[in-house]
């Protein structure tokens, strides 16, 4: 060895030996306590990364083709990852993980392979037609313990193809850090018929469906985020059965365990179920909400309670603010004198919702206040969901039909506009026509905004001769965001006639007063006289001048004739004048 491999051993020794003093002569430094961090650091990791990799080889590979080597590159990763020290580490293997199988899913090709494998259908590219996520717009509910919340899954397909009859299943468990909820029925699945894609050009917020499930929250549930995970199963536009997992997330508010005293356990009451009369709220109208209520204590009764209501704070900035239900009596506070031990109890407080409301449900928090038979103060905090609906409101303009009467066999064009005059959308709008004197008339307007107005313009072909009074219903039709239709029926007034002939002869006594029988009124009538005579007097001028030129041309030849003979001739000129004039 040399010299400077023998001074660079010492100088080594020497660093090695002056770090843990330089570190300890760092003022505020903790040596524990960096080590402590890295170390959940590092167990966070270690426990992210076989779901990480999960995940990413369903989206890969959703008809789990390359199940076998994905599932191997995954078992190798793991046994890797579990001998790791660093959580940077972790990372950077499970990044190296990844792309072993992309490598594996699609397989690099030099141009020689392209040309080669041009007809080879065995590799199958990531399917990017498809993809379902959740909307991100909803405000994380509050699972209070023991009591009911509504969790809602907004579900949004941000692939190109449609998806179809997705059936979405929460995962159950009997473990309260997995499923924090009371298991009451046998299933919980959810079906959604159609799920478009954004080849429909569509906005997110119109392909996106919603679920809603009312569960009762566990009395044993502890404080904190907890995330709740959904199976899908779903139809891609392939025809292949495809299957993904969402996950969401709501915050639990578990209750106090003990008494001030620590002997007797807190008595909890809890909102067991509510109801509002009438069942359907709608803006601007007012209901009575009706709370049930139950002391879970067997142990002591509460005393002195008070519920105070505070409905959702709808509004942008402090200014414009505002609650979206108001107590028609002024004071959102109940009080209840007593509740016995296990005992149960009805509240109720009228309330009205806001006109301008959007469709959607809003939250009600419950606060309570209460006392035990030792003067012990407790407090508690539940939570109902309460949806909103918007009357829909449609009318029409004055319809323009041209011309009012028709024949069989000719159309008539029908115009008007219709207006959406309510606070909420308006789906598949549409106009038929119910009558057995016309064929045609239906035509599809579309969605409608709140405030839009849509075009009719459509055609009628007359198929018989009307008997009744020319009325025609108008059908439109629109649907809700449920996709439940309503119909509202008009009226517009339209003749049809059988067509008249001109014959040269009319009875008049079979038409109205007034009318010909085709569309012709008492002008009409005299014009045709007029035009009748007109052509009778012609007709008759000219017979008149063939006559009178034929007159003309027997007496010439008479005159001829009595040149011969003057005698006879005469006598014969003048029968045959007489003659002539009987004609």
């Amino acid at each position: 060895m040399n010299k400077w491999g023998m001074k660079g051993i010492v100088l080594g020794l020497c660093l090695s030996m002056m770090a843990p003093m330089a570190v300890a002569m760092v003022p505020g430094m903790s040596v524990e306590a960096g080590e402590t961090d890295d170390a959940k650091l590092l167990a966070k990791a270690k426990a992210d990364a076989p779901k990480e990799l999960a995940d990413y080889k369903r989206l890969i590979d959703p008809d789990n083709k390359y199940a076998s080597k994905l599932d191997e590159i995954i078992t190798k990763a793991r046994a890797q990852i579990d001998n790791m020290t660093t959580a940077t580490g972790v990372t950077n293997y499970v990044s190296k993980a990844k792309a072993q199988m992309d490598a594996v899913v699609n397989p690099p090709k030099d141009d020689k392979d392209d040309k080669d494998d041009k007809d080879d259908n065995t590799t199958v590219p990531v399917n990017a037609d498809h993809f379902l996520t959740v909307g991100g717009n909803w405000v994380t509910p509050v699972a209070n313990a023991g009591q009911p919340v509504s969790i809602v899954l907004p579900i949004v397909n941000m692939g190109k193809t449609n998806v179809t009859k997705a059936v979405v299943t929460p995962v159950l468990s009997t473990d309260t850090a997995t499923w924090p909820f009371e298991i009451t029925q046998s299933g919980y699945s959810q079906t959604i018929e159609d799920l478009p894609g954004t080849d429909t050009g569509m906005s997110d917020m119109d392909r996106r469906r919603e679920l809603t499930w009312n569960l009762q929250t566990r009395s044993d549930v502890g404080n904190g985020y907890q995330k709740i995970s959904f199976n899908v199963r779903y139809f891609a536009s392939d025809g292949s059965s495809q299957t993904t997992t969402l996950d969401t997330y709501i915050q639990t508010s578990g209750t106090a365990g003990v008494s001030a005293d620590g002997k007797a356990s807190t008595p909890r009451v809890i909102v067991t179920g509510f109801e509002t009369n009438p069942e359907v709220v709608h803006a601007g109208d007012s209901f009575m909400l009706t709370l049930h209520l139950k002391n879970t204590s067997t142990a002591t009764s509460v005393n002195n309670m008070l519920f105070e209501f505070d409905a959702a704070v709808e509004g942008k900035d402090s200014e414009t603010t505002y609650e979206s239900f108001l107590p028609t009596a002024g004071s959102n506070t109940i009080f209840v004198d007593k509740m016995a031990k296990n005992g149960t109890r009805d509240i109720q407080i009228e309330m009205e919702a806001r006109s301008d409301l959007a469709q959607k449900p809003y939250a009600i928090d419950v606060n309570m206040s209460y006392e035990d038979e030792h003067v012990n103060a407790y407090t508690n905090k539940a939570s109902v969901s309460i949806p909103v609906k918007q009357e829909a409101r449609i009318d029409m303009s004055q319809p323009e039909v041209t011309p009012s009467s028709i024949d069989v066999g000719s159309e008539a064009n029908v115009m008007f506009s219709i207006y959406n005059l309510g606070k909420t959308k308006l789906y598949n709008v549409s106009v038929k026509t119910d009558s057995e004197f016309f064929s045609g008339g239906d035509c599809f307007v579309g969605n409608l905004d709140s405030g839009a107005t849509g075009s009719v313009d459509m055609y009628l072909t007359g198929e018989a001769a009307t008997t009744d009074d020319g009325t025609v219903k108008l059908q439109i039709t629109y649907e809700d965001e449920t996709g439940a239709p309503t119909t509202v029926e008009k009226e517009i007034s339209l003749f049809v006639t059988e067509p008249v002939y001109d014959d040269g002869m009319h009875d008049d006594t079979a038409m109205p007063d007034g009318d010909t029988g085709n569309g012709m009124g008492i002008g009409g009538k005299i014009a045709v006289v007029v035009v009748i005579l007109i052509a009778a007097g012609v007709a008759g001028a000219v017979i008149v001048m063939k006559r009178k030129k034929k007159k003309e041309q027997q007496n010439l030849e008479d005159d001829i004739m009595d040149l011969d003979e003057e005698d006879g001739d005469n006598i014969t000129s003048d029968e045959t004048e007489d003659t002539d004039d009987q004609e």
